[in-house]
């Protein structure tokens, strides 16, 4: 299965690029105001992924999304304990 599906791929991956440069800024604003959060970081780094045209940029954007994920799942189960 492609990374960027549908009739037109390329439209597809246009629209990650305009979601992941939103996410990011949103992320920065809220890193300059001490208000972070996992949602701007993860919804940054899959669209980002996404509008990758290259597969081993693709990859490597993956796999940092596992990354984020792995750590945003890490800080649920620190504030259970």
């Amino acid at each position: 299965m492609p990374l960027a599906g549908g009739q037109r791929p390329t439209k597809g991956r246009a629209h990650h690029q305009r979601e992941a440069n939103r996410w990011r800024s949103i992320e920065t604003s809220r890193q300059l105001a001490s208000t972070p959060g996992w949602d701007s970081a993860l919804l940054a780094a899959c669209f980002e992924a996404f509008a990758e045209q290259d597969t081993q940029h693709s990859r490597d954007g993956l796999v940092r999304l596992a990354a984020l994920a792995i750590a945003a799942v890490e800080t649920i189960d620190r504030e259970a304990a």
